[in-house]
């Protein structure tokens, strides 16, 4: 799993949450609302649907990161952009425990047709996120464990 986690909220500009895609090279991100509650998530596949309503909300150009359950903000809350995250993010977040397994994790994956999971701790807590490169990093690596060195 990706400790260190890029966050939009629903108010973040459609460019920002654009921009913070190319330059942190992630294709998705959670949403989280000003008490860093998850409240949906956002993909590049949001961004780029032509066919995804936008209506004339104007966003700001903030985005976090998030990690150990600390944020740092990022941004220039004063320059607005129209479209908002809220628009085009999917409400319904899919979690999974900090305890259960990489096969656990896939098998959700699969079973939901989603690229990333965001990962929770005992107290709900967002401690990371798992994405498709983390769980095929993750096989990789046992895999390569388990052979003999030459």
């Amino acid at each position: 799993m990706t400790h260190k986690v890029f966050a939009v909220s629903p108010d973040t500009s459609l460019e920002t949450a654009a921009r913070l895609f190319a330059q942190k090279r992630v294709s998705g991100v959670p949403v989280v609302d000003a008490s860093g509650e998850v409240v949906g998530v956002v993909s590049a596949s949001d961004l780029n649907d032509p066919d995804r309503d936008r209506g004339e909300q104007v966003g700001n150009a903030q985005y976090y990161s998030l990690e150990n359950g600390h944020a740092d903000e990022f941004g220039d809350p004063t320059v607005r952009r129209d479209g908002t995250v809220r628009e085009v993010m999917t409400p319904s977040v899919i979690k999974i425990g900090s305890d259960q397994s990489i096969v656990e994790a896939g098998s959700i994956m699969v079973s939901r047709a989603v690229h990333r999971l965001l990962v929770i701790d005992e107290q709900h807590v967002l401690v990371g996120i798992v994405s498709v490169m983390d769980i095929v990093r993750g096989f990789v690596e046992s895999e390569a464990g388990r052979r003999p060195t030459a």
